[in-house]
């Protein structure tokens, strides 16, 4: 008898377009997590998924709210189904704009 596999895609192409994912099992992600803030007057939001072990890991921003909520639906069920969850290997912190000061 053969498992099937359903893959959550967390890879926003724009920001990640040459990353590849970190697989996680659904049954491994302990709490998701939404980050709401507001990048040049527009609200944008970050899933964040808490593994076990107490890692966070960034799985991807949306600006549109009907696409987060589907993404954080999908997730949800991911951990309920224990699917593959595909999260980018980038860290969330190593694209964060760092300014230098003279």
């Amino acid at each position: 008898m053969v498992n099937a596999v359903r893959h959550i895609h967390g890879l926003n192409e724009s920001a990640f377009s040459t990353a590849t994912g970190n697989e996680i099992h659904g049954n491994k992600v302990r709490d998701l997590i939404t980050k709401f803030f507001y990048r040049d007057s527009h609200l944008c939001f970050h899933i964040l998924l808490q593994v076990d072990g107490g890692e966070t890991v960034f799985f991807q921003e949306f600006t549109d709210y009907a696409e987060y909520k589907e993404a954080f639906i999908g997730l949800q069920q991911a951990r309920l189904k224990n699917n593959i969850i595909i999260a980018p290997k980038k860290n969330l912190a190593t694209n964060t704009i760092v300014a230098k000061l003279a």
